[in-house]
């Protein structure tokens, strides 16, 4: 269960007394804060409500609110971002004395208080006050999500499956690259349903993309659309080195792939194995079906030495680049 579905829970339970929203994934902190303030109906102008956005001035004010007893209401919520001692970032907002009034509050809150704190960073579970919240409060951490989670994260669009889907498959499945095609296809096509068609049409290719797209057209032998691609990345801005670099991890995962479908291993168990999406190893699979995996090995191999060259020997790395993707194209290798 991610934290989405978590944070649904508690909408349907209430708030506990102490909720710990953190993770290293930024977007996806940034998105639950956003949802978690929406669902408190959050208002500075509340007199219920406080928010401080920690830092060592208002530590003190923050620590008061915390402590103090609700006026003119029943219930009080405060909200405290960026404690960051409680964090592995090397970073203290909160001095000694601080942190033990803190304490005191975790030890024996105030019954008619509500807090929750939003930390940005990895908890640190080495201390004391780390292994205090763990045992009491409830913890919604932000961690990457599968394919499965996407989907249900971002049902409220309103969107078709099918849609959704060649959104994910074009964002590479990041939470904030999708939120962003997301915005643009909503600029884009207004009041109107979204349609697979707009996708292709708006979403532009990411990078991995266009490298599943060249090794495409390499395996087919297609050698000067792959080298007008090369050329066109290129002239978009990417280094020459890092296309390598995304082709050389392509070519690995097919020579890997390749050799699983030898042992007669289904998808579920490679992707298993391999730890990485599942959508990558579906079209792995579709590649190599047809390949021999002598020749992807000496792709990889060929590969390897390219980069190794192109570092090392003061050649132009343009001309080794093409030279070599003609190489692959015609495996003449």
């Amino acid at each position: 269960m991610n934290a989405f579905d978590e944070l649904e829970k508690i909408k349907r339970a209430g708030l506990p007394q102490i909720l710990v929203l953190y993770g290293e994934e930024e977007e996806l902190v940034q998105e639950l804060k956003n949802r978690l303030l929406e669902f408190v109906q959050f208002d500075n102008a509340d007199l219920g409500q406080a928010y401080f956005d920690l830092t060592p001035a208002n530590a003190n004010l923050a620590l008061e609110e915390l402590e103090s007893l609700p006026f003119f209401v029943d219930q009080k919520l405060v909200i405290l971002e960026n404690l960051s001692n409680l964090t592995t970032a090397k970073k203290s907002v909160f001095d000694d004395k601080q942190l033990s009034r803190f304490e005191d509050f975790l030890n024996h809150p105030v019954e008619t208080t509500q807090l929750i704190l939003i930390l940005h960073g990895k908890l640190d579970s080495r201390l004391k006050l780390t292994k205090k919240l763990k045992a009491q409060a409830t913890l919604l951490e932000a961690q990457e999500l599968k394919p499965q989670d996407l989907t249900r994260v971002f049902a409220g669009t309103g969107l078709s499956s099918a849609v959704l889907q060649r959104v994910f498959e074009k964002s590479n499945f990041s939470f904030p690259v999708i939120k962003q095609n997301l915005s643009l296809l909503k600029t884009y096509v207004g009041e109107r349903e979204v349609t697979v068609e707009d996708v292709e049409k708006v979403v532009p290719k990411s990078l991995q993309d266009n490298i599943f797209l060249l090794t495409d057209l390499i395996l087919k032998g297609k050698v000067a659309e792959a080298r007008e691609l090369v050329h066109d990345l290129i002239l978009q801005g990417e280094e020459l080195i890092k296309i390598l670099v995304i082709l050389t991890n392509s070519f690995r995962l097919y020579y890997q792939v390749k050799v699983m479908q030898s042992k007669g291993w289904n998808e579920a168990k490679q992707t298993s194995f391999l730890k990485i999406h599942p959508y990558r190893i579906k079209l792995a699979n579709q590649q190599v079906r047809k390949m021999q995996e002598d020749y992807l090995s000496r792709a990889l191999l060929s590969l390897i030495a390219l980069d190794y060259k192109i570092k090392s020997s003061g050649v132009d790395a343009n001309y080794l680049f093409d030279l070599a993707l003609i190489k692959l194209a015609l495996k003449d290798l």
